[in-house]
């Protein structure tokens, strides 16, 4: 996290001016670093991005900034982002969304989406209250910040993404917490194809991560400065995952 984004977070109005402006207007300049990951993968032969936890679809406008072709296919359970989606599949070329969630069975349940006042703070929406109150105290550093949360759910569905039969070279998830079950409904899809797989870490599902990605033959890096580095829990550190194929290694790639 950089320091414009920490400071962005320190303050709940400063939080949703910054997501407003960089969803519908800065996101070429303040995407998350890891994306960049895609500028080095390029001897892969498939050609399928899949994008779990897509929000907007602003994930999907960034993921495009590196990979100018791949046909992306992205997945939100809340509904309410429809429109969203489907400008985002007006403005970007190849690009397929879903209004499901990934999870490791076929299961309609309830989305939790925490407000501030009427103030959605839809990007730390979860399966779970757990993990939405994890994920504010995570992403908003703003004091007392959960005194002043209200959470209302909504009925969404679910499935295991395996059952879309995609054929992917990357895959990045991020559910606020439930990205453990996610891979488990990925599992024949990740068995398959070995693909690069950006995760969001947080604390509360760490080592069941970690022991996925172990049992499937998977080294675990960060991506800092456009360099991988072998990945060593830190508390409370917000960044995402490089997760990549021990088969997969000769694509680790032209990097300093």
């Amino acid at each position: 996290m950089n320091l414009l984004e920490k400071i962005s977070r320190s303050n709940i109005y400063l939080y949703l001016l910054s997501k407003y402006l960089y969803q519908n207007y800065f996101y070429k300049f303040f995407y998350e670093q890891e994306f960049k990951i895609l500028k080095y993968l390029k001897n892969h032969s498939k050609k399928t991005i899949i994008d779990i936890g897509s929000n907007s679809g602003v994930s999907a406008r960034s993921i495009r900034l590196f990979d100018k072709n791949s046909k992306i296919i992205s997945f939100e359970p809340n509904k309410s982002f429809h429109n969203k989606l489907k400008k985002t599949q007006k403005n970007i070329n190849n690009f397929k969304f879903y209004l499901y969630g990934g999870y490791n069975k076929k299961k309609n349940f309830y989305l939790y989406v925490p407000y501030y006042n009427n103030y959605c703070l839809d990007a730390q929406a979860s399966v779970e209250k757990k993990f939405v109150l994890d994920s504010i105290k995570r992403g908003i550093f703003h004091k007392d910040i959960l005194k002043k949360i209200s959470i209302k759910k909504s009925l969404c569905e679910f499935k295991k993404i395996d059952e879309f039969k995609l054929k992917p070279y990357f895959i990045k998830i991020d559910t606020e917490g439930s990205e453990h079950l996610v891979l488990e409904g990925l599992i024949n899809t990740i068995r398959n194809y070995n693909p690069v797989i950006m995760v969001e870490k947080n604390d509360i599902n760490f080592y069941k991560i970690k022991k996925f990605f172990t049992m499937n033959g998977y080294n675990i890096f960060s991506f800092q400065g456009e360099n991988l580095k072998k990945y060593v829990f830190k508390k409370k550190e917000h960044l995402n995952l490089i997760c990549i194929h021990k088969k997969n290694f000769y694509l680790n790639f032209c990097l300093k």
